[in-house]
């Protein structure tokens, strides 16, 4: 997608309130205060910073924030990594994973926590006077015709607004009060994240695919950002009970690389415990109302795409905003044509891929993963960058350039 020649401030004087102060929602008020909007970021949290644990940045959301001015402060915290390979319980490859070579020096992905990165864009929230940022807010109502009711420090506040954008996850009141056409459907399957003191010796990231479920690493820092599925009724039943020691033997006995890495783990609280709900939307618009991340398109989290997605969503909102100033109405419609069927390409192949880690029974894993050796064979390596490319939903280059209208530098 080329980009638009645009006035400097193409969206002076438009009233946008974000719900929703995490990574898709500071990055959307960053990218829309750039080009001139007046935006109130409502966040429920009083202090969202300490929280998460890490995230893999792929070359578009790194795209979205490199080009808000947030490369320095990414790189000085984050682990840059060129490979995110799968690999079997014996640690042989299933299938390659390099991250392809976009151009503008996006070529890897980034492993970094999630208070690192909700810093950075917080500071550079801080510094922009376009953004009137108010903690401690929750929305309790939206209209179509832009108003927005919420509570803080026990007071009811209503704010009228010329577009409303819901950034507020899986449980969107936004959503809820809109005609979006949404469907959120429990999984009832968890995930399990953590931040280990214990270090990898490696420079890349990889996923386990292994008996119970997949296990993958990243190295974050002097540590090890871990991810776990636990769709197995035993895993399950470990993390219903809180036992830690049952869930560290369960993964010791499955992929015995993970001992030294979940010994690190002192509590079980340590754990991030995550059930998988997936969001369907006829539309991600509705009125003056648009939908953005997991507010939108919650997803599986196995292609890595959910917060990625969440910052592609509002750089297009914000270059689609833009090129009709005059018209909202236009400009929301071209965002959802150009969001929902790529985001849904990801949501349905992250799901894919779920049911592929989680084939039962076990028996036939030898041969699944005999099967995506020799089809990674025969596509070869084109192939694949092909589909990693599809996954990015818009062109990286594009994605930077595009926010590259962007507030201040934030160095540290």
């Amino acid at each position: 997608m080329g980009a638009r020649e645009e006035p400097a401030r193409p969206l002076e004087g438009l009233r946008v309130a974000i719900t929703g102060g995490a990574i898709g929602g500071a990055a959307a008020a960053l990218l829309l205060a750039a080009r001139g909007a007046q935006v109130t970021l409502l966040e429920r949290v009083e202090q969202p910073r300490a929280v998460g644990a890490g995230i893999l940045l792929q070359p578009n959301g790194l795209a979205v924030l490199y080009g808000l001015g947030l490369e320095s402060a990414l790189r000085r915290y984050g682990t840059c990594v060129n490979q995110i390979a799968v690999i079997d319980a014996a640690r042989r490859p299933v299938l390659g994973g390099a991250v392809p070579d976009y151009g503008a020096g996006l070529d890897h992905a980034m492993g970094i926590h999630r208070s690192r990165l909700l810093a950075a864009l917080l500071d550079a929230v801080a510094a922009e006077p376009g953004i009137n940022a108010r903690f401690g807010a929750s929305v309790t109502g939206a209209t179509a015709a832009g108003e927005v009711t919420y509570s803080q420090h026990g007071a009811t506040h209503h704010l009228l607004a010329d577009l409303v954008v819901g950034a507020d996850g899986v449980h969107s009141r936004i959503r809820d009060a809109g005609a979006f056409g949404a469907e959120a459907r429990h999984t009832g399957v968890t995930y399990v994240r953590g931040m280990s003191g214990y270090r990898v010796e490696t420079s890349d990231c990889y996923e386990a695919w292994t008996r119970l479920g997949l296990f993958g690493v990243c190295p974050v820092e002097d540590q090890t950002y871990f991810f776990t599925s636990a769709q197995a009724p035993t895993l399950a039943a470990a993390l219903a009970a809180r036992d830690l020691e049952a869930f560290r033997r369960l993964w010791a006995d499955a992929f015995p690389p993970s001992r030294p890495i979940l010994r690190e783990i002192e509590s079980f609280d340590q754990l991030l415990l995550n059930e998988v709900v997936q969001v369907h939307c006829r539309s991600y618009v509705d009125g003056r109302s648009a939908l953005l991340g997991d507010a939108a398109h919650a997803m599986y989290p196995n292609l890595g795409q959910g917060a990625n997605s969440a910052l592609v969503d509002g750089a297009v909102l914000a270059a689609e905003l833009a090129a009709t100033p005059g018209d909202l109405s236009a400009a929301l419609a071209r965002y959802d044509a150009r969001r929902r069927p790529g985001a849904r390409a990801v949501q349905d192949g992250a799901a894919r891929l779920a049911s592929l880690v989680h084939l039962h029974p076990p028996v036939l894993h030898p041969v699944r993963n005999a099967t995506v050796r020799g089809l990674s064979r025969v596509i070869g390596r084109a192939g694949t960058e092909r589909q990693l490319r599809k996954y990015q939903q818009e062109d990286p280059t594009w994605l930077l350039s595009s926010a590259r209208r962007a507030p201040a530098t934030i160095t540290a």
